[in-house]
């Protein structure tokens, strides 16, 4: 007696079964209207978490007169402000006088080292 079912037909048909049992168990879970507003709910509580600890840290900082997110923030973009105008000026600069190719020598010297004394041979 031949065996015309194949095991791997029959793994495929009790997955896709049970996949189809999951999906109707979700439905019923995820799409009622009471778990759309628990998740609602709890979103928002998470959004007022975040936002009590964010305003918690930054009276925690200001207690000990240190800069906040937001601080910190502003000066780093007044620094990339500042940094462009450098470039600007840097770039106006160069066009009214050109860098010099020869590289900066220091100063010339001017006093020579003491010349060394030969070594004078002891007599006995």
């Amino acid at each position: 007696m031949a065996n015309d079912m194949d095991p791997m037909d029959a793994m495929r048909k009790a997955m896709g079964d049970l996949e189809s049992r999951f999906d109707e168990m979700a439905k019923a879970v995820f799409g009622t209207d009471a778990f759309a507003k628990a998740s609602g709910t709890a979103t928002e509580l998470g959004v007022k978490a975040q936002k009590q600890m964010a305003d918690q840290m930054s009276r925690n900082l200001e207690f000990f007169n240190m800069p906040s997110r937001e601080d910190v923030t502003a000066i780093g973009q007044r620094l990339m402000t500042i940094d462009d105008r450098l470039i600007r000026i840097e770039a106006a600069l160069e066009k009214l006088a050109p860098p010099d190719d020869k590289p900066a020598t220091g100063p010339k010297r001017t006093r020579k080292p003491p010349a060394k004394k030969a070594p004078t041979a002891k007599r006995e």
